[in-house]
């Protein structure tokens, strides 16, 4: 498949891609799993689907960052699913901040997840559900593969939040101040140094090597509050902890679906070798197939690079979904 080049990226979005995502394109909600919610979910229904591929985004991140991606799956053949977390989006909130992305407990993003894929699985009982889970969704979709490893067909965690980089802070004492923080009752407070939304994010310092990329999503998110979200409160990062002590101690043992693992060169958000060493243990347990990629001069964000490399990127995942 040819991938958008970034010299017509803007006028392809805009005249090709924009049109029709929205002719396929249905959006809705769903109950949170304890019914104290509603999480908004994404539907992009292939004309003939051979199978069915839900994207598990990260951090800070809303539907309209996938745009692209979601754009070439149906090209691909697969309906897309895509419902935004607890904090994030259009989906309900535990925090009145529009910055601020907070969770009281890390099992709730991935008991959501598993609702929303239930429903997926009752909608679509003849096809084949394929996992495409990103950064702090590939330690969410990681566990959710564990928890119920016969509903996914194949695997794919790009930039997996195995264990996230907490700038020059050690991992072991942010993570254990964050637990302090909760057990004194300020789980729902900026962890220190993050601030409220101030739309001064530049290409440079941002997690892609695609400028018109960036551009495009980083202009949406000026215009529109609900994508505003940029900073992690503490019960967020304790949550964060907890799932990367799980993936690591417990996880890894128990995939079954053949799973492909993705690092970027350069990623200021999680730890490249924590994802190398995470791919070498579940090959070594022989559990399921899982085969590692590296992508050289990209960033956190894969999605966002280069015409070379997200032409061979693109093309990689698919074949692997095939």
């Amino acid at each position: 498949m040819n991938t958008i080049l970034e010299k017509e990226y803007d006028t392809v979005m805009k005249e090709t891609v924009e049109p029709y995502l929205k002719k396929h394109r249905k959006s809705g909600y769903i109950s949170s799993y304890d019914g104290i919610g509603k999480i908004h979910v994404m539907r992009y229904l292939a004309e003939e689907p051979k199978g069915v591929i839900v994207i598990c985004h990260g951090y800070t991140e809303s539907a309209p960052k996938y745009d692209e991606l979601v754009y070439y799956f149906l090209q691909a053949g697969y309906h897309v699913y895509l419902p935004e977390h607890c904090g994030h989006g259009l989906s309900y909130r535990l925090t009145k901040d529009p910055s601020l992305v907070h969770i009281d407990n890390w099992k709730r993003y991935v008991r959501d997840f598993l609702h929303v894929c239930e429903y997926i699985r009752k909608k679509h009982p003849d096809l084949h559900l394929n996992l495409f889970a990103h950064s702090m969704g590939g330690a969410i979709g990681g566990i959710a593969a564990t928890w119920k490893p016969e509903w996914f067909y194949r695997v794919i965690l790009n930039s997996p939040m195995i264990r996230p980089r907490t700038a020059n802070v050690p991992w072991v004492i942010s993570a254990s101040v964050s637990g302090l923080q909760c057990l004194f009752g300020r789980s729902e407070e900026y962890v220190l140094g993050q601030h409220p939304y101030d739309a001064n994010e530049t290409f440079e310092t941002s997690a892609s090597t695609s400028r018109p990329r960036f551009n495009r999503f980083n202009n949406r998110r000026k215009t529109h509050k609900y994508m505003q979200i940029c900073a992690a409160s503490y019960g967020w990062l304790f949550a964060s902890a907890e799932m990367s002590w799980y993936l690591k101690g417990i996880a890894w043992k128990l995939y079954r679906a053949p799973m492909l693992l993705i690092q970027a060169e350069q990623d200021d958000y999680v730890w490249g070798n924590e994802i190398c060493r995470f791919a070498r243990r579940i090959q070594r347990y022989e559990g399921a197939s899982c085969e590692f990629l590296y992508l050289p001069g990209t960033k956190h964000e894969t999605y966002s690079c280069d015409d070379k490399t997200m032409q061979y990127y693109v093309n990689k995942v698919l074949t692997f979904f095939a």
